[in-house]
């Protein structure tokens, strides 16, 4: 199944270089060379930046990306567009700021002894936009929609995931049973943010009409004489809305800004109160003006794709791909090219449950090892891998290329002529490359992309990250974190992932207009609710 969201980016990322040699520029140099600009968008030279120009009681967010770029049915979309969708639509759990997951449509839940089923009792009083109330029924309705192959919310919960739904019984008006094909010890992290948005029935009986009208329960309605799609949503408080006391601003408008440059200038300007995600180049400049949050969680590097060895049948063995881990120089990659992120050999983020410091000493750069584990493979010379890129390839991809050269395995970039061919090498390519937000739920995202996902379009089974994922699902506790420690381990010693380093995501505010936001946990998208007026 293609990630609409992940895929995008992944696309973007190999389509241009998004950083210089050096990505900590002086910010007196960014700042006089972006003195007109600012001056343009309403920049008052001092060194706040200036108060924000939204009017009162409205909230002014610039994105750096189309938030609803195929339309408003949330399912379409990956967690971090919940950044957008939480306004206009509620989600069966959500993720607070210190990372726990809380129930929101949801009072209360339990699950049976054997963690195969869970029991959901529904709040009440919650209506959609055309009146109609929340029931089981319509919860119900949704989350039979799980094999929709097109639906990126539901990847986890689809038919042969790791996180697959079998049945949905509706119990009573208020009362929904999931019926789980494994164990989920901790249901709720399956349904929160974007994967447990619920759509009204309307929206669920025809989804084609979401293409352009919301059908939610949020705290916000879509107001469309104000919305130009691929450039501004406004959306406005819905007094009537069971959560409406939980936001605090009476509009709020997402404006999209796709230009790094721009996107720092809006929030230095004072134009927008808050700018997420901002390009590392410019960073600096927003410290000097205005004020960053940041959280880590997000790992970038080289999914294997093919690992069976179908289009190029070196990567059929586990010696090559190792061979990869043991080539790749990240702690001077992160040295040139990314000051602030932390090169890392595993696919858990430091703060993610499941981190073994162990694995970065285990697996770093050993160009010797590398060469000897071709051998063992029975490939002396070395090997060729093809990267499919668009435009010019990115610069991190670059860096590897040179570092893999020494050891003699050979990346060659293919140039695409169309995005259509990017999708395409997900299935053909030995390895993508690209920033993956793994985030707080590392589980979660192993089960709906990288085992169950587009990262293994061709079903490979490996039974320690199979045994290891099923029992991380199904545990809490000690048990669970053993079981997450596992499961990175055979992540890496399988070579399924090739990372590079982990990334850090920057949003910038205004703090004389709001107060400082925070990200879900470690995923890489903000909790807007928790945004307050600066006091």
């Amino acid at each position: 199944m293609r990630s609409q969201d992940t895929m995008n980016r992944f696309t973007t990322r190999t389509s241009r270089q998004t950083r210089p040699a050096t990505v900590r520029i002086g910010a007196a140099v960014l700042a006089t060379a972006t003195a007109a600009t600012l001056a343009a968008c309403g920049g008052n030279g001092s060194g706040g930046g200036g108060g924000s120009q939204s009017a009162d009681g409205t909230l002014t967010i610039a994105f750096d990306a189309d938030a609803a770029p195929t339309g408003y049915d949330p399912l379409l979309y990956s967690q971090r567009q919940f950044e957008f969708f939480a306004s206009l639509y509620d989600s069966l759990f959500v993720t607070q700021p210190d990372g726990s997951v809380e129930p929101s449509l949801v009072t209360e839940f339990s699950n049976n002894p054997e963690n195969t089923q869970t029991t959901l009792t529904l709040r009440e009083g919650v209506t959609f936009t055309d009146g109609s109330p929340l029931d089981a029924e319509v919860v119900k309705a949704n989350l039979d929609r799980r094999s929709d192959p097109d639906l990126e919310a539901y990847g986890s919960l689809a038919p042969g995931q790791a996180s697959e739904i079998t049945d949905v019984t509706v119990q009573d008006p208020r009362t929904v049973v999931i019926t789980w094909a494994q164990p989920q010890a901790t249901p709720e992290q399956n349904l929160a943010d974007t994967t447990g948005v619920i759509v009204g029935p309307t929206g669920v009986a025809d989804p084609s009409s979401l293409e352009t009208t919301p059908d939610g329960s949020g705290a916000y309605v879509l107001d469309e004489d104000a919305t130009t799609r691929a450039s501004t949503y406004t959306v406005v408080k819905n007094d009537d809305a069971w959560a409406a006391d939980e936001w605090v601003w009476d509009t709020i408008e997402y404006d999209v800004i796709t230009d790094p440059q721009s996107l720092a200038n809006a929030v230095v300007s004072g134009q927008a109160d808050i700018a997420t995600q901002l390009d590392p180049t410019t960073i600096d400049l927003v410290q000097s003006r205005q004020s960053t949050v940041d959280v880590g969680g997000t790992i970038v590097g080289f999914p294997v794709i093919d690992k069976l060895g179908s289009s190029t049948p070196a990567f059929g063995s586990e010696q090559v791909r190792q061979a990869l881990l043991f080539a790749t120089d990240r702690e001077s990659l992160v040295s040139d090219l990314h000051d602030g992120s932390r090169p890392t050999s595993q696919f858990f983020p430091e703060d993610a449950p499941g981190f073994d410091p162990a694995l970065d000493e285990e697996f770093a750069y050993d160009p010797d090892r590398a060469r000897e584990l071709l051998t063992e493979a029975g490939y002396p010379d070395g090997i060729d891998v093809d990267l499919t890129v668009l435009g010019q390839p990115d610069e991190d991809a670059v860096a590897v290329q040179s570092q893999w050269a020494e050891v003699g395995i050979r990346l060659n970039f293919v140039t695409a002529t169309s995005t259509d061919q990017v999708f395409a090498a997900v299935r053909t390519d030995p390895v993508i490359f690209g920033p993956f937000s793994v985030g707080s739920n590392p589980a979660g995202f192993v089960a709906g992309v990288l085992y169950g996902g587009f990262m293994n379009m061709q079903q490979a089974q490996e039974p320690d990250i199979q045994s290891a994922l099923g029992a991380a699902l199904g545990a809490t506790g000690d048990a669970q974190q053993q079981a997450l420690t596992d499961l990175n381990r055979a992540i890496t010693e399988h070579g399924w992932f090739i990372p590079v380093y982990e990334d850090v995501t920057y949003a910038g505010y205004n703090a004389d207009s709001v107060s400082e936001p925070a990200f879900a946990g470690t995923n890489n998208y903000l909790v807007l609710s928790a945004v307050q007026p600066a006091s």
